[in-house]
C-alpha cells in the first residue's frame, strides 16, 4: 500500500478514524490511503460526497484542520500536476504557484453549497494562477483553438495528457480545453446536462470562436453561430438557443460558486 508522506497527511491518515465518527460519509473505506482507489469505482456523485466532507473539515469556515485539507489536495493532485505541465514555460516556479493557490483554494471551497468539490477547486487554482500570470482565460483570444466537438474527447485524457512547451496562446487553449472537457465530462456523469448537450455547446462555442467576415467572432449564442448550429441539427434558431442556453444555466447552477463558466 501507498505510503503517506509529509507530516499534514501523516496526521491525516492519523484522524480518518476520528473523521469517519463526525462525517460518517467517509466510511467508504478503512483508511485513508484507500481512498484514490475506492473513487476510481465510484461514481460522480458519491465520490464527490466524501471530497465535500474532506473540503468542510479542511475549509477555514469549516472544521479548519489542515490534516484534512492535505488530504483534500492528495486525491486532486494529478489535476494540479496537469494545470503544472501545462503552464510550466509560463514561470520557473510554476509548482510553487500552482501549489499555493491549490491550497487556497481548497481552503476557501463553498461547501455549504454542495458544490463538485474536484472541479471548483482546480479551476479556481487554474484560474488564480493564470491570472498571476497575466495570461489570458478568454479561449477566443487571437490564436486560441477551440476544443473539437469530439464526443471521444469528453472522456479522453486529462490535463497531463497533452504535450507540454511553450507558454503561447496554444499551450493556453490546451490547458482550457482539457478543463472544459473534464467540467463538461464530469457534469454529463452527475447527470447535470446529457451528452446531446454538451455536443451542442461545443458546437456553438466552435462556431462562436470562428472568424466571420468583416465580423470577427460573436458569443456563444450570437445569431450567426445559432443559426450555423441550427442549420447542422436540422431545428430551428430558437430551439438551439434554448437548449443551449438551459445546458449553460444547469452548468452554472451547479458549478459557478467561485467559478466563471460564462
Amino acid at each position: 500500500m501507498e505510503q503517506p508522506q509529509g507530516d499534514l497527511l501523516v496526521s491525516a491518515c492519523a484522524k480518518w478514524g476520528q473523521w469517519q465518527q463526525t462525517h460518517p460519509v467517509l466510511g467508504v473505506c478503512d483508511e485513508l490511503m484507500g481512498l484514490r482507489e475506492w473513487i476510481k469505482r465510484s461514481g460522480p456523485g458519491e465520490a464527490n460526497e466524501v471530497l465535500l466532507a474532506l473540503a468542510e473539515l479542511g475549509a477555514t469556515d469549516g472544521g479548519d484542520d489542515p490534516a484534512a485539507t492535505a488530504a483534500l489536495l492528495w486525491l486532486l493532485l494529478p489535476g494540479a500536476v496537469g494545470i503544472a505541465q501545462a503552464l510550466m514555460s509560463a514561470h520557473p516556479h510554476i509548482d510553487e504557484l500552482v501549489a499555493g493557490q491549490l491550497w487556497i483554494c481548497a481552503r476557501t471551497v463553498s461547501w455549504r453549497k454542495g458544490v463538485w468539490v474536484a472541479a471548483t477547486v482546480l479551476l479556481n487554482t487554474r484560474r488564480e494562477v493564470m491570472s498571476d500570470l497575466g495570461l489570458s482565460m478568454d479561449p477566443r483570444a487571437d490564436g486560441a483553438e477551440f476544443p473539437s466537438a469530439d464526443p471521444e474527447l469528453l472522456t479522453g485524457p486529462g490535463l497531463s495528457g497533452h504535450p507540454v512547451g511553450g507558454c503561447g496562446p496554444q499551450t493556453v487553449a490546451a490547458a482550457e480545453a482539457d478543463l472544459l472537457h473534464g467540467l463538461l465530462e464530469d457534469a454529463r456523469g452527475a447527470g447535470v446536462v446529457s451528452a446531446d448537450d454538451c455536443q451542442l455547446l461545443l458546437r456553438l462555442a466552435q462556431h462562436a470562436c470562428t472568424r466571420r467576415s468583416g465580423r470577427g467572432r460573436g458569443g456563444l449564442f450570437a445569431r450567426a453561430s445559432s443559426v450555423d448550429v441550427a442549420q447542422e441539427y436540422g431545428v430551428s434558431r430558437a430551439t438551439v438557443a434554448r437548449r443551449g442556453e438551459r445546458a449553460l444555466r444547469a452548468l452554472q447552477d451547479t458549478y459557478a460558486t467561485g467559478v466563471r463558466v460564462a
